[in-house]
């Protein structure tokens, strides 16, 4: 196989707890201004969820509860930081340590009136902004967004690291491949995106001009700068008593590369399962059929402390054997006070056919939003 891991998913920007929508059994708009979900948090995300139901109950305490987010009538402001640090063993087998910033986005929004909205987000680690207007004109209770942000596809993951959201992976050797693949900052002139919701059903449908081969790690494509990317997704959540379950689909086109995948989630009492499995075809090379896939069991062993297992795979052609990437994540989400979050985790990482594999990885990392 190739000595990189070329992912072909969504990259840097950092999403929503897929997880949380599931267990109160509700799209991810129940905390995000955001349709979609991910970014600056709504009423009930700040008031509701980041203050009551997610900290440590004794961690309440240093809560501010006119805290509300809003800086004039119609004017919200929020952030999302986050800082880790990540700990391997090097080829010569000393350990080496790296600490880094992950994100450091700011979030505006601004109410014009019930049906329009203009939002802003800032990333000012790679200093490149996401910005759209959300016309909620439609029937059923539907939208019409335009701007540059990245289209609604699968499951929107806060980790970047996983596979079907561009994770890159450093082998033993060293060499190593960022997955810059499907974010904003690609040269598209923009995107428009309609959403409309059917009771328990949500769905979006976007458009935009060369996305996806907009972006220089993309081959096989083909160089027209007037490609058109198509971009669908359709989500069905509902609650049976102590059960919640989320089923989806996304497909995503354009020109000779086309996407498609299923994604799902359940949840009973304080277990919680989600995944998502996704293929492209003609992302790697021309004929190629791409695979990756997640899935991730969590258990609340009490109000703000929550551990978890995952498995991820990376296939960069199911045609060719020997040719996987596989990681196995054990850690824990510990939210001790409100708007803060610790995250552990080991990760193991195993390569099809390789003579060996990469030394384990340790991380902390810290996240503050408000």
């Amino acid at each position: 196989m190739k000595k990189y891991l070329l992912p072909f998913l969504f990259s840097i920007p950092l999403f929503a707890l897929p997880r949380f929508s599931v267990e109160n059994g509700s799209s991810c708009n129940l905390c995000h201004v955001n349709p979609t979900g991910a970014g600056l948090r709504n009423d009930y995300g700040v008031t509701l969820f980041s203050m009551e139901e997610l900290p440590i109950e004794k961690g309440k305490i240093f809560t501010d509860e006119d805290y509300t987010g809003m800086i004039l009538d119609h004017l919200r402001f929020g952030a999302d930081i986050r800082f880790q640090v990540l700990s391997r063993k090097s080829t010569d087998n000393e350990s080496k340590t790296a600490y880094f910033p992950m994100q450091g986005d700011l979030y505006g929004n601004l109410s014009v009136s019930k049906g329009i909205d203009f939002y802003v987000k800032h990333d000012i680690i790679h200093q490149q902004p996401e910005f759209w207007t959300t016309l909620k004109i439609l029937p059923f209770d539907g939208y019409i967004r335009f701007g540059k942000f990245i289209p609604t596809y699968g499951l929107r993951l806060d980790d970047h690291s996983a596979f079907i959201r561009g994770g890159n992976l450093r082998l033993s050797h060293g060499l190593q491949k960022e997955g810059m693949i499907f974010s904003p900052y690609n040269e598209s002139p923009g995107i428009l995106e309609t959403g409309l919701y059917f009771s328990d059903i949500f769905l979006t449908v976007s458009t935009s001009n060369k996305y996806a081969s907009g972006n220089e790690q993309g081959y096989g494509f083909s160089e027209s700068l007037n490609e058109k990317n198509f971009t669908f997704r359709g989500e069905h959540i509902s609650s049976f008593g102590l059960v919640s379950t989320l089923s989806g689909l996304s497909y995503m086109k354009e020109g000779d590369f086309q996407m498609k995948g299923i994604f799902g989630g359940v949840s009973f009492k304080r277990l919680n399962w989600i995944g998502e499995m996704d293929l492209a075809e003609n992302w790697v090379k021309n004929k190629s059929i791409s695979l990756a896939s997640f899935s991730q069991f969590s258990y609340v062993v009490k109000q703000g402390v929550h551990i978890l297992a995952r498995y991820d795979l990376f296939d960069e052609d199911i045609n060719v054997k020997h040719n996987a990437v596989s990681r196995v994540t054990l850690g824990a989400d510990i939210f001790p006070f409100s708007f803060f979050e610790i995250k552990l985790q080991g990760r193991f990482t195993s390569v099809s056919g390789g003579d060996s594999n990469p030394e384990p990885e340790y991380i902390i990392q810290f996240h503050t939003w408000f």
